[in-house]
């Protein structure tokens, strides 16, 4: 629980070794604003930085006693380590506070789009939620009947998806509106560390026994795929909608791994200007107009995601003519942060980043 770089297309399977130091590194998360990775890495009791371009790895934060699960949160990482929640400024890496929470053991973590943060006691068997406004927590969910891993916010569903420890161990959501949880699915995976989420709905589960990532669909009612196996005891692991990047804490190996699904050409670009995509201004205002260009009359879908590669909203989805197009943003009800903005037509797609204040 607790570099390598894999090029991952139809006809090719590559890959770069960069050799860092690490100590059981546990949990990634993409930083959007600074175009990085920021890693946890308990046995050092710091969290690394990885630049995204250069593969240059440098310490973020130090103090960081047994860091775990981590979480941006607009311009705040919080980082779960052992009984407190820890908040680290995302400019500088100084810490900011540390809360205790008196759990045993916090370990995943994640956050809703009104504020609030969700993070799993691993070995207390509960789920704490604790409001970024505020500061309070509050213990949202007792009684379960299995160590509680990986958490990840589903936005359509108003729930977090979480994973669990043990054989045979199930895939269960939590409700937001009234804390009940129930199991989405049986699974034969074992001792499951992360779950992450793709802009296409499909999620990824990391799991120890067979030291393997496996994808599902987001009704979870399909045949599985193992997307890598001969894993070393992965960990919490996270997608980058914006490159199709899943990215894996190897606790077991000392390194991280990044799996690229797509195009290899140009997929560190945040976008590639083929429908000449433009947002004015960003900032995104009360009256932020999105314009665009697309080649081929066909079905036309403009939608926001948040950095965790959840659906915020659907701007437009329809049968669009080709030529030139724009549309309005309502950012009414959505959080201020950093969001993405993917165009999709014909299957061909196109994203940028946005900010909302």
């Amino acid at each position: 629980m607790k570099k390598l770089i894999t090029l991952l297309s139809a006809a090719l399977f590559t890959s770069i070794t960069y050799a860092q130091t690490y100590g059981a590194p546990e949990s990634i998360e993409y930083d959007v604003a600074h175009n990085r990775w920021l890693i946890s890495n308990p046995t050092y009791s710091n969290i690394l930085s990885r630049d995204s371009q250069t593969g240059v790895v440098t310490v973020f934060a130090t103090g960081a006693n047994g860091a775990q699960g981590l979480e941006i949160v607009n311009d705040t990482l919080y980082s779960c380590e052992n009984a407190s929640l820890h908040l680290y400024n995302i400019n500088t890496g100084a810490s900011i506070i540390s809360i205790n929470f008196g759990a045993t053991y916090l370990n995943g973590i994640t956050h809703d789009n009104i504020g609030n943060i969700f993070a799993t006691d691993f070995s207390a068997m509960k789920i704490y939620r604790y409001n970024t406004a505020t500061r309070q927590f509050n213990i949202f969910v007792t009684g379960l009947t299995l160590s509680p891993d990986g958490i990840i916010y589903d936005q359509p569903n108003n729930r977090c998806v979480f994973v669990n420890w043990g054989a045979n161990a199930p895939i269960m959501s939590v409700n937001l509106a009234d804390s009940t949880t129930a199991i989405i699915t049986a699974t034969t995976l074992g001792n499951n560390d992360g779950i992450a989420k793709d802009g296409a709905g499909n999620y990824y589960i990391s799991s120890w026994t067979g030291n393997k990532v496996t994808r599902f669909t987001n009704t979870f009612t399909s045949p599985t795929t193992v997307i890598s196996s001969g894993l070393n005891h992965p960990a919490d692991i996270f997608y980058n909608i914006a490159t199709d990047t899943l990215a894996v804490p190897n606790s077991g190996g000392n390194n991280t791994k990044y799996y690229y699904f797509g195009p290899v050409a140009g997929v560190n670009e945040l976008t590639n200007n083929s429908f000449n995509l433009s947002v004015s201004p960003n900032p995104i205002g009360e009256t932020t107009v999105v314009s665009y260009k697309i080649n081929d009359d066909g079905k036309t879908s403009i939608q926001l995601f948040d950095i965790k590669g959840q659906l915020v909203k659907t701007i437009a989805d329809e049968n669009q003519s080709k030529g030139k197009h724009s549309i309005l943003i309502d950012k009414t009800g959505i959080a201020a942060g950093t969001y993405l903005l993917k165009l999709n037509n014909n299957n061909i797609t196109e994203t940028k980043k946005v900010i909302i204040k």
